[in-house]
């Protein structure tokens, strides 16, 4: 609204510019107040389409001027006026003796003062479409509408929508000062001084200039008043409409009030006692001691301890420190975390729809801290936590289960009770609207690769969900992703045949040589949040305990779809897919672009710094030849230099070529089949049949997806491999030939699953020399390691890092459940002549003995 025309003025408005002393101490202390900034493109899209009403809980003058000056900063839609919030201590001279002369006139010529209601100074602004802040609960304009039957300015707004062409915008606004989730019952700090959603003025202040530096502005879900008018309110009187309207805004503020802070919280007491007295849990108490009353007092014991095991005691003191601990500890060694913000907000709007369950890659320790660093600082409530049993140990089991973690055994197996009361703990915390966070591949993957889904947790999830304890399920993949990962040695180690070592608090002493050395980058991303109703709906029947498995693999494909390509992965897969026995830099730029190309061509997300293609490769050699993973020769002709691996740490590269390997595969697997007898023209029946092989065979290596077709994944192979010019289809025999010029480009390609290949036909050959013997596992596997390391010396294998424990594991189980004895013999999983060890074997070794 323009001051300077003539008209009624009244003290509502700020919008002309402050003296200097004004300003300069509003806009120093409100510099620093943070705000949604993905909201900045709709607000002003809306602002451009209609008039932007925002609306807030609870008046505030304190808050008027934040957010007018805050956002006229911002170069956003800033509120001019606000209703029922007088301002008239802050008007400079003039408007004030304006505003006097005004209500002296008024109230001579008609015997009261002026109303902005009754002198249509409101209807006229937002008319005029000025942005307007709408306190939604105060006492005195309540009181002056319920006794004095004063004009309600929510009824104003859609009166006058009802006359305007274009939209009115209310969107829900609010400001935290503190992170601190609300407690159940109120203290005597809030009794005195107002509590924390509506304080009072002395502790209004003193949260602002305490915590101003950390206050965070956010916005909830905006209302289309003229769409929503048409619709839902279309046939409500104006009360009604509007008692609705504000009910819808209060809710959809306090909605995203929790999403920042969480439910509000019940002690760790109020939850035991749901817990355990929970009817289910009785009855098992009671069965177990078999009505015998001493038995019973033994076995609650045992019940109450169990809890005590498991729950998490959570403590926002215990965050805050975390927080500033992570923040010091990150700049030490990595070089920035890489996250989406468009992700990130995609992912604090579903919160809204339920509890939101997160279910990220585990690759690293790293994971769950640095996940629930990145939620903090996005202003999102982070998750209970499921971590293992082993991370109890002093005195981080006491840290992280004040920081949210709840804690979990790797086997239910023989505890009955305990798993009773671990599954009703879940409910009670989806119940209460808690986030959850826990790893779908059960522990870290030592491989790089994600690990085949456990579907335990998950189980106890819907069966929470089937129980009524929640409306949906928000299941939001996140792929962690590292340029180099800290646990390198430990995992290299364990690949090797080496005991996993026990966490301890000696091992964190021992990680004090990690502050000595940098590890590059962390790259997160967030999938689409995956609704379990809308999943069960698009399946178009309830879920049965056998579809948990399917939806598992879902799950995981999603974090595969998100996985980040980073320039280490790309250089790694170029060097042990193509240039193990030496390279040119041209080389290595040439095979790492043909990947790259490939992964813009099926949208892969990739980490920034590949945009700059050379300097990524120069960059990440560079650090190759640092870290003594590749070496060089230099040319006393000035001719290129020529690098090449250090045999004994190939492995090192396997861990990140697998983590993006299941971008690839599929094609690598045509590429075997095209280039097990390049000589020969193979027919698309054939390659099929060699692809469903493959797939049979690493079954435990590698997660298709849900509706994969394996005719239109050969397809695919098969076109691309024609596009880039190594194949050509031959009508006369009606089969592919591979071109000279691309044996070697294929043998490329069929490197992504050459390594498996090898170490799966080393543990059939060591299960064909076990055959007729019952032995342990670990002597099974031990066998598969040195009849691995003896074809190896032979030259038989050519790959070191086929000797990998976890591979063996995995081929161990395929041939114990899948061959030797099937799961289901009315279906098994290999056709006869395969479940033949000899022919198994030698089918391997035709695929993988000529494509080198």
């Amino acid at each position: 609204m323009n001051q300077k025309q003539k008209g009624p003025f009244f003290p509502f408005v700020l919008d002309y510019k402050p003296g200097f002393f004004l300003s300069w101490l509003l806009y120093r202390l409100f510099r620093h107040v943070r705000f949604d900034e993905n909201m900045t493109e709709e607000l002003r899209q809306m602002n451009r389409d209609g008039t932007v009403v925002y609306a807030i809980k609870y008046r505030g003058r304190l808050e008027y001027l934040l957010y007018h000056y805050r956002f006229l900063r911002s170069r956003l839609p800033y509120p001019k006026i606000a209703f029922d919030l007088n301002m008239v201590l802050l008007l400079p001279l003039r408007q004030l003796f304006r505003w006097l002369r005004f209500q002296v006139g008024h109230f001579f010529k008609r015997g009261k003062f002026a109303d902005p209601y009754e002198s249509a100074f409101f209807r006229d602004a937002i008319l005029s479409g000025d942005t307007a802040l709408l306190p939604l609960l105060s006492p005195k304009r309540f009181r002056r509408q319920f006794i004095h039957a004063e004009k309600d300015p929510m009824q104003l707004l859609i009166e006058t929508q009802k006359t305007m062409d274009r939209p009115i915008f209310m969107v829900p606004q609010l400001i935290l000062y503190k992170k601190a989730p609300e407690k159940e019952h109120p203290g005597i700090l809030d009794i005195f001084f107002g509590f924390k959603e509506n304080p009072g003025i002395i502790r209004k202040i003193v949260l602002f200039f305490r915590y101003h530096r950390r206050a965070f502005i956010d916005f909830g879900q905006p209302l289309n008043l003229q769409e929503y008018l048409a619709s839902s309110a279309a046939d409500l009187s104006p009360e009604a409409a509007a008692a609705e309207i504000r009910q819808e805004m209060i809710n959809r503020i306090d909605q995203q009030k929790r999403v920042i802070l969480g439910p509000i919280m019940k002690t760790h007491q109020q939850l035991k006692e749901i817990v355990l007295r929970d009817p289910k849990v009785m009855q098992l108490i009671e069965h177990s001691a078999k009505g015998n009353p001493k038995a019973v007092k033994q076995v609650k014991k045992k019940a109450a301890a169990h809890y005590e095991e498991i729950a998490a005691d959570y403590n926002s003191a215990y965050i805050q420190f975390f927080h500033l601990t992570l923040s010091w500890l990150w700049k030490k060694i990595y070089e920035g975390i890489e996250v989406e913000p468009n992700e990130l907000a995609r992912v604090r709007k579903a919160a809204g729809q339920g509890p939101l369950i997160y279910i990220p890659s585990h690759k690293s320790h790293v994971d769950y801290l640095v996940l629930n660093y990145i939620l903090y600082d996005y202003n999102m409530h982070i998750p209970r936590v499921a971590a293992g049993q082993n991370l109890a140990f002093w005195p981080m089991g006491h840290m992280f289960r004040k920081s949210g973690a709840f804690f979990i055994r790797r086997t239910f197996k023989g505890a009955r009770l305990y798993a009773t009361i671990f599954a009703r703990y879940i409910k009670a915390l989806l119940k209460e609207g808690y986030p959850l966070e826990f790893f779908i591949e059960g522990g870290r993957s030592r491989s790089g690769k994600l690990i085949i889904p456990k579907i335990g947790f998950l189980s106890i999830l819907l069966e929470a969900y089937q129980e009524g304890f929640c409306e949906d399920l928000l299941f939001v993949p996140a792929s962690i992703s590292y340029d180099r990962i800290l646990e390198e040695k430990a995992y290299l180690k364990e690949l090797s045949g080496g005991e996993k070592e026990r966490e301890s608090f000696f091992q964190i002493l021992k990680a004090r040589r990690f502050l000595k050395r940098k590890y590059g980058k962390i790259y997160i991303r967030f999938g689409q949040p995956i609704s379990l109703s809308d999943y069960i709906r698009a399946s178009g029947r309830e879920l049965e305990p056998g579809d948990h498995r399917r939806l598992a693999s879902h799950l995981i494909q999603a974090i595969n779809h998100v996985t980040l390509a980073t320039p280490l992965a790309l250089i790694a897969a170029a060097l042990l897919t193509g240039h193990r026995h030496g390279f040119l830099l041209s080389q290595l730029k040439a095979t790492a672009g043909e990947f790259l190309a490939f992964l813009g061509g099926q949208k892969v997300p990739v980490a920034a710094s590949l945009s700059s293609f050379d300097e990524a490769v120069e960059e990440t050699l560079n650090l190759l030849i640092g870290w003594k993973v590749v070496n060089q020769l230099e040319d006393v002709s000035g001719e290129e230099t020529f690098y090449f691996i250090e045999k004994e740490r190939e492995l090192e590269l396997e861990y990140y070529k697998n983590s993006i390997i299941h971008w690839f595969i599929s094609h690598a697997f045509v590429g075997v089949s095209l280039i097990s007898r390049p000589e020969e023209i193979k027919t698309h029946r054939g390659i099929l049949e060699d692809y469903r092989f493959l797939r049979r065979l690493f079954q435990y290596e590698f997660i298709f997806e849900e509706t994969h077709d394996d005719s239109e994944a050969v397809a695919s192979g098969l076109d691309y491999f024609q596009e880039r010019r190594l194949i050509f289809y031959e009508r006369e025999s009606e089969g592919y030939r591979v071109r000279a010029e691309g044996i070697e480009m294929l043998r490329v390609w069929s490197g992504f699953a050459r390594t498996f290949l090898e170490a799966y036909w080393v543990a059939v050959r060591a299960a064909l020399r076990d055959e007729g013997e019952r032995r342990q596992k670990g002597d099974a596997l031990k066998r598969m390691k040195n009849l691995g390391l003896r074809y190896h010396k032979l030259g038989i294998i050519r790959n070191l890092e086929a000797l990998s424990q976890v591979t063996f594991k995995n081929a161990a189980q395929l041939i114990d459940q899948h061959i030797l004895k099937s799961l289901d013999d009315s279906a098994p999983s290999f056709p006869e002549d395969e479940r033949d060890l000899h022919r198994l074997a030698q089918r391997i070794y035709d695929l993988f003995h000529y494509a080198y």
